[in-house]
């Protein structure tokens, strides 16, 4: 596997950083924009949404700034919306919460090690291990660098898909 810091991934494209907690319930950003936004709306993969209030935002010299905690993990792909009062998009930024896929990878790692199977079964948890951190890392990829988030949610899926635990030897 390659080496990479699963705890926070950043975003620095065109001025934009988004940062995802080590534990994917607190997301900080800040980017450009031209205008003073009113919110931004953070969604993610499962559907769930938090805005984080004017109140709660900083801008200053073109930049909006914010953090904030949400009670439950974010999940997959992250849209990171600064809107106006009329919910029109000023500016965006897109990143991955981690936490699910990265403790599979863990997982997967810890059994494989652990393994002693007299067949296959070993290398096999060692290789799916790979596989998912190969799909997490484009899934970061096309979010973070390329905004193609319809790419990003399917090498998400595609990791989270793999993550399936193997119980025993099966052979």
């Amino acid at each position: 596997l390659l080496p990479y810091n699963f705890n926070i991934f950043i975003m620095a494209l065109e001025g934009k950083k988004i940062f995802v907690s080590a534990d994917c319930k607190t997301i900080t950003g800040d980017f450009a924009v031209g205008s003073s936004p009113d919110t931004v709306l953070i969604k993610d993969s499962s559907g769930a949404s938090v805005t984080v209030a004017s109140g709660d935002l900083t801008y200053g010299g073109g930049k909006v700034s914010f953090a904030k905690t949400h009670s439950a993990a974010f999940v997959g792909v992250l849209q990171v919306i600064a809107q106006n009062s009329s919910l029109v998009a000023l500016a965006s930024a897109y990143s991955v919460a981690t936490c699910k896929i990265s403790c599979c990878i863990a997982a997967l790692l810890k059994e494989a090690l652990e393994c002693s199977c007299a067949c296959d079964q070993c290398k096999k948890d060692l290789m799916r291990a790979e596989k998912v951190q190969l799909f997490l890392q484009a899934a970061i990829y096309e979010a973070e660098h390329n905004a193609n988030l319809t790419q990003a949610e399917k090498n998400y899926n595609k990791a989270s898909e793999l993550c399936i635990e193997v119980c025993a030897c099966g052979c």
